[in-house]
């Protein structure tokens, strides 16, 4: 039974190869070069640092990376998960090139019980499955805003937290559309996440 099911999870991590070698030959070259320093920058930072709830710092380093390195633009987008578990919305950040997501954050969290651990998603393809596939929004739905609502009105302690997580999502957003705001978000950040350091994981 275990060999059986030894057998089965080798053949699906090949199909799941073959199936990522087929997608990354579908793609222009640019593509493929955001596609590879995506990859890159999940090894040598996310998994190499061990990083986690690190949305804002990989989506604005990335932008920085693939904008000041090899002249390429990509959207930095500042909006809202769920992961389907609750009515409620966290703040989150990925990045959009020519509309197709980017999001090396979410396959790696600090608390997988209470936030599982989505799909790593390049370039709207996904690269490796999470426990949970996330909603990604723009612009925070009704539903989503009424759930926070009630939360802060049912609990004073998640309250002061709801709204300090609000303030940092409305500053996220206007680094985002900030023509220096990724480099100036990267400026304030410790040595250990500086740009340079960050580089050198590429």
């Amino acid at each position: 039974m275990m060999m059986g099911e030894a057998a089965r999870r080798k053949a699906e991590i090949e199909a799941l190869k073959t199936r990522n070698v087929l997608w990354l030959a579908s793609l222009s070259p640019v593509e493929q070069f955001i596609a590879n320093a995506a990859q890159r920058a999940y090894d040598g930072i996310v998994l190499g640092l061990g990083m986690t709830e690190g949305c804002y710092h990989l989506a604005f380093f990335l932008h920085e990376y693939l904008r000041l390195q090899h002249g390429i633009e990509l959207d930095v987008i500042v909006g809202w998960v769920n992961d389907g578990q609750w009515d409620g919305a966290t703040s989150h950040a990925w990045l959009e090139y020519e509309g197709k997501k980017i999001d090396i954050s979410l396959h790696r969290t600090s608390h997988p019980d209470a936030q599982p651990a989505g799909d790593l998603v390049v370039l709207d393809h996904v690269i490796r499955k999470g426990a949970v596939t996330y909603q990604y929004w723009v612009v925070l739905p009704e539903r989503a805003r009424r759930a926070l609502e009630q939360m802060e009105e049912d609990s004073p302690e998640l309250s002061a937290l709801i709204r300090k997580k609000a303030d940092e999502h409305q500053r996220m957003v206007e680094f985002s559309k900030s023509p220096n705001g990724a480099a100036e978000y990267l400026s304030q950040a410790p040595s250990e996440g500086s740009y340079a350091a960050l580089l050198r994981r590429m």
